[in-house]
């Protein structure tokens, strides 16, 4: 089989990833000099530049002070109260469960009105 062989490109942390995309946005590596470089095609590395904008970009758009959650949408309120009902819901289940299984053990030992003695 002729053709381009590639070489296994080795797995970069997050914090790698961020310096080859600020190296790019720096102006101090191409696209496909930082591919290159790091074993990893240029589209792989437009990618990781483009998310890392994006998420800049969402940063400021919200301008929230560091460290503090994002303000949780309607829905996601919405859902996140009905996660807390429904988790209190089976924990109520499970207890009343556990409490008849262990009822049901001594069944046996409490005489019913129709039974003789």
């Amino acid at each position: 089989m002729t053709g381009v062989s590639r070489r296994a490109s080795p797995e970069l942390s997050g914090e790698q990833k961020v310096r080859v995309v600020l190296a790019v946005l720096a102006g101090e590596l191409s696209l496909s000099a930082a591919g290159r470089r790091h074993g990893v095609a240029p589209a792989t590395v437009r990618v990781w530049r483009d998310r890392f904008l994006e998420g800049g970009r969402q940063a400021v758009l919200e301008d929230r002070p560091p460290g503090t959650k994002p303000q949780e949408s309607v829905v996601e309120r919405r859902m996140r109260l009905e996660n807390e009902q429904l988790k209190l819901a089976l924990a109520e289940a499970t207890v009343q469960l556990r409490i008849w299984r262990n009822g049901a053990e001594h069944i046996p030992e409490v005489p019913s009105s129709t039974s003789k003695p």
